[in-house]
C-alpha cells in the first residue's frame, strides 16, 4: 500500500499520458502523408503482397512486419494503425522515464522533464505510427541497457541485437546508433585488444540475427529487392532530397550549444563521477544527429533533439537542481509544474476537438480508413476518384495516379500499383528513376494521372518523372486536380 503511495503522481501522470495519446492521436484529421504511406505499406502486406517485392518500402522490415501482425490480431483498419502509433509512443515515454530515473533523478522532476517534453514533441505525434519512432524505442532500450549493465557479463552480446533491432527497423538509425556506441568505447578504453573483443562479442549476436532475417527474405523471394531497394536507392535519395529551412537554424544552434555545455561539463567537479555517462550520451547523440540529413526538415531535426535533451537535463540536474531544492519544496513546484503542463496538453488538444475535429466526417467500421477524421471535401474527393479507377477498370484500363495522394485511392480499392503508389524520388531503387520512366514508356492500356499544377506535388516526387510524362506522353483529359496522361 505505501509502494502504491509512493507512487500515485507516477500511475497518475502515465493514465494521464496514456488517455492524451488516444484522444490526440485518434482525432487528428486524416492526409496522405507519412501515416498513411506506412499504413498503405502494412495493408499491402495484409492483403497477401509481399514486403519490397509488391511495394516500394525503403527501409528496413521489423515496423512493418510487426504491423502486419497486429492488423492480423485485431483487424486492418486506420483505427487500429493508430492505436499502434499509441503504443509506440507510450513505450518511448516510459523508457525515457526508466532512462531518466537511472540518471538518479527525482521522480517529481522526472516527470516534470517528460512533461516538458510531451509539449515540444506534440506536433510530431499526429505523424502516427512510424519506423522512425519504433527505431528511437529501441535506441533508448540501448541507452537502458548501458545505464543498467555497462560493466557486467553480457552487456556487449545483448547490445549487439539491439543494434540489429534499430538497424532492421530503420537501416541509417541503426548505422548511426552503432557508430556512438562505438565511438564512445573507443573513447572511453582506447583501441586496443579489449576494444577489438567487445565489438567481436556485438558482433556474434548481430550476425545470426541478420544472416536469419536475410535468410526468411531469401525464401520468401524478395532479398534482391531488399536489397535494391534499402540500399540501392541510397545515392538518388540522398542528391535529389536535400532539404533545408532557415527556421531549422534555431535547432542546429541549440545542438552547438548542448554539444558545447556538455564539454563544458566534462571539466567540473560536480560531474567528474558522471563522466563516462556523459560522454556516452554526447556520443550517441552526435552519431544520430546524421540521420538529420539530407533531409533536414522539424520532423527529423526533432528525432535528434530528443537525445540531446537527454543529455541536457542530465547535466542540469547534477548541476544544480538537485542541490537547489530541498525535498518537499521539489515536490510541491515538480507537481505544479506537471499539473499547469499536462493541462496545456489537454487545453490544445480539447481545443482542436471544439474547433475541428467536430467538423470533420469519418469512413463506416467496414472501411480500410474506418475512424479516420477527414475533411468532407477531402471524403468526396476520394469518392469520385476511386468510383472514376472503379469504372475504368471494368473497361480493361489501369489507372495510376502517379502522386503521393495514391494512397488515398488504391487502400479502398484494395489496388496495388507497387512503386507507382508512392512515386518519391529515391524509393525506386539502383538506377531507380530511369527504371520508372522505362516502365512508364511500355505500358499499354493505361492512364497514368499527374498533377495539372506542379505546385500540388509533395517536394519529394520526381520531377524527371513528371517531365517524361508531360513531354512524351499524350494528354487525354482531366478529372478533378488530375490531368490524364496515355502513351502515344
Amino acid at each position: 500500500m505505501k509502494k502504491i503511495k509512493d507512487n500515485l503522481w507516477t500511475y497518475l501522470f502515465f493514465i494521464s499520458v496514456l488517455g492524451f495519446l488516444v484522444f490526440y492521436l485518434l482525432t487528428s484529421e486524416f492526409n496522405c502523408m507519412d501515416e498513411a504511406w506506412n499504413f498503405q505499406n502494412i495493408y499491402k502486406m495484409y492483403n497477401g503482397g509481399l514486403l519490397y517485392l509488391d511495394n516500394n518500402v525503403i527501409d528496413t522490415p521489423i515496423f512493418f512486419v510487426i504491423g502486419n501482425f497486429i492488423f492480423h490480431l485485431f483487424g486492418a483498419n486506420f483505427n487500429v494503425f493508430r492505436i499502434y502509433g499509441v503504443l509506440i509512443y507510450f513505450v518511448e515515454i516510459l523508457l525515457i522515464f526508466l532512462l531518466l530515473r537511472k540518471f538518479k533523478i527525482r521522480q517529481t522532476f522526472t516527470i516534470m522533464y517528460i512533461s516538458l517534453w510531451l509539449i515540444l514533441e506534440t506536433t510530431y505525434i499526429c505523424n502516427g505510427a512510424n519506423y522512425n519512432q519504433l527505431g528511437i524505442v529501441f535506441c533508448l532500450l540501448g541507452m537502458l541497457w548501458y545505464f543498467s549493465n555497462y560493466h557486467k557479463k553480457g552487456y556487449h552480446a545483448v547490445q549487439g541485437i539491439i543494434i540489429f533491432l534499430v538497424f532492421f527497423t530503420k537501416q541509417t538509425i541503426g548505422i548511426y546508433y552503432a557508430f556512438g556506441i562505438v565511438l564512445f568505447e573507443l573513447l572511453e578504453n582506447g583501441f586496443n585488444k579489449k576494444f577489438f573483443q567487445n565489438q567481436c562479442l556485438k558482433l556474434a549476436t548481430f550476425l545470426p540475427a541478420l544472416l536469419i532475417s536475410l535468410g526468411i527474405m531469401y525464401i520468401q523471394g524478395n532479398l534482391l529487392d531488399f536489397f535494391d531497394l534499402c540500399f540501392g536507392g541510397i545515392l538518388e535519395f540522398g542528391s535529389q532530397n536535400r532539404t533545408f529551412k532557415r527556421e531549422n537554424g534555431v535547432s542546429i544552434v541549440v545542438i552547438l550549444f548542448i554539444i558545447g555545455f556538455s564539454i563544458y561539463a566534462l571539466k567540473q567537479k560536480q560531474v567528474s563521477k558522471h563522466k563516462s555517462n556523459v560522454k556516452f550520451l554526447l556520443c550517441l547523440a552526435i552519431g544520430l544527429s546524421f540521420n538529420m540529413f539530407p533531409i533536414a526538415n522539424k520532423y527529423h531535426i526533432n528525432m535528434t533533439m530528443l537525445f540531446y535533451y537527454l543529455i541536457f537535463v542530465y547535466i542540469i540536474d547534477r548541476l544544480f537542481i538537485s542541490e537547489l531544492f530541498t525535498e518537499k519544496l521539489h515536490q510541491s513546484i515538480a507537481i505544479g509544474i506537471c499539473f499547469c503542463m499536462m493541462f496545456c496538453l489537454y487545453a490544445r488538444v480539447g481545443y482542436l476537438y471544439v474547433t475541428k475535429y467536430k467538423e470533420l466526417e469519418h469512413f463506416d467500421k467496414n472501411h480500410a480508413f474506418y475512424n479516420a477524421p477527414i475533411a468532407k471535401e477531402d471524403k468526396e474527393k476520394i469518392e469520385e476518384m476511386t468510383h472514376y479507377i472503379e469504372n475504368k477498370k471494368a473497361e480493361g484500363t489501369k489507372v495510376i495516379v502517379l502522386s503521393y495522394e495514391a494512397v488515398s485511392y488504391m487502400i479502398p480499392l484494395k489496388m496495388n500499383n507497387r512503386e507507382f503508389d508512392l512515386p518519391l524520388a529515391g524509393n525506386f531503387g539502383y538506377h531507380g528513376i530511369q527504371k520508372t520512366i522505362e516502365k512508364i514508356s511500355k505500358m499499354k492500356n493505361t492512364e497514368i494521372l499527374i498533377f495539372t499544377d506542379e505546385q500540388d506535388c509533395f517536394y519529394q516526387e520526381s520531377k524527371e518523372i513528371r517531365e517524361y510524362i508531360v513531354n512524351y506522353l499524350q494528354k487525354n483529359g482531366e478529372i478533378l486536380n488530375y490531368s490524364i496522361y496515355i502513351n502515344r
